[in-house]
C-alpha cells in the first residue's frame, strides 16, 4: 500500500484511537486535503531526534523516523480563517514503512506493509486489562470536566485495543515507551507491558 508520511516528534498513533492534529505547515496542509480527497492513509512517523531530520530521495527509506508507524484516515474538523486545519486522525492499524516513492509531492509518500496483530485477549490477561481500564477511567474523570465529552470518550472504550491505545496515549509519560507499546504485535503483550508501567513512575498523574 501507499501512505502519506506525517513525521512528528514524540507522537504515536494507536489503532482504534483518534488523535487531534493541528496542521499549519503548507506542505502538510496540502497533504491532509489530498488524503481526504483520495482516501489515502496517513502514517504518523515517530521522530526520535529532530536534529537528524534530513531530506530523502525516492528509493530510500526514511532515516529519521521509526520504521513502524500507526496509520489511519484523516477527517478535517475545522478549516480556520488563517488557512490552518484541525484534523482528526482515526487509527486503523500499523505499518512498516518502506521506500520513498517519486510522486512529485512536497511531502513524503512511502510504500508500506500492514503489520498483522493478534487482537484476541487471553483470559490470563483480563485482570491486568481491567486494572488499566480502571486507571484510565479515573484519569478521564479527573481531566475531562465536560460530561458530554467524557461520556463520548467512555463509550469508545469497548475493545482491548481501544483501552490499550488510549491508556498508552494519555497516561504513559515516556514517548519512547509509547512507541514500544505500539510495536508489540500481540494485544496481550501490550497489556502486560503497560500493566508493568503502572508499578513504575512512567505514568502521567
Amino acid at each position: 500500500m501507499e501512505v502519506f508520511l506525517f513525521p512528528l516528534v514524540n507522537v504515536t498513533l494507536f489503532p482504534r484511537t483518534t488523535k487531534p492534529l493541528n496542521i499549519f505547515e503548507p506542505r502538510y496542509l496540502a497533504m491532509m486535503k489530498e488524503a481526504v480527497q483520495t482516501q489515502t492513509p496517513i502514517a504518523v512517523g515517530f521522530i526520535e531526534d529532530p536534529t537528524k531530520v534530513v531530506p530523502v530521495r525516492p528509493g530510500e527509506n526514511v532515516p529519521f523516523v521509526r520504521d513502524v508507524a500507526g496509520y489511519g484516515t484523516v477527517q478535517i474538523i475545522e478549516e480556520r480563517l488563517n488557512g490552518t486545519l484541525l484534523v482528526f486522525a482515526q487509527g486503523q492499524g500499523k505499518v512498516r514503512l518502506g521506500k520513498v516513492l517519486d510522486k512529485g509531492t512536497p511531502y513524503v509518500v512511502c510504500q508500506a506493509e500492514i503489520i498483522p496483530e493478534n487482537t484476541t485477549l487471553e483470559e490470563s490477561y483480563r485482570a491486568e486489562l481491567s486494572s488499566l481500564y480502571k486507571i484510565l477511567t479515573r484519569w478521564i474523570h479527573t481531566h475531562i470536566p465536560d460530561p458530554t465529552q467524557r461520556d463520548i470518550f467512555m463509550r469508545n472504550l469497548i475493545q482491548p485495543e481501544e483501552i490499550v491505545g488510549s491508556f498508552a496515549s494519555y497516561l504513559v509519560r515516556d514517548y519512547d515507551m509509547q512507541q514500544m507499546a505500539l510495536e508489540f504485535n500481540d494485544i496481550n503483550e501490550k497489556i502486560h507491558f503497560l500493566y508493568r508501567l503502572t508499578e513504575s513512575n512512567e505514568l502521567t498523574t
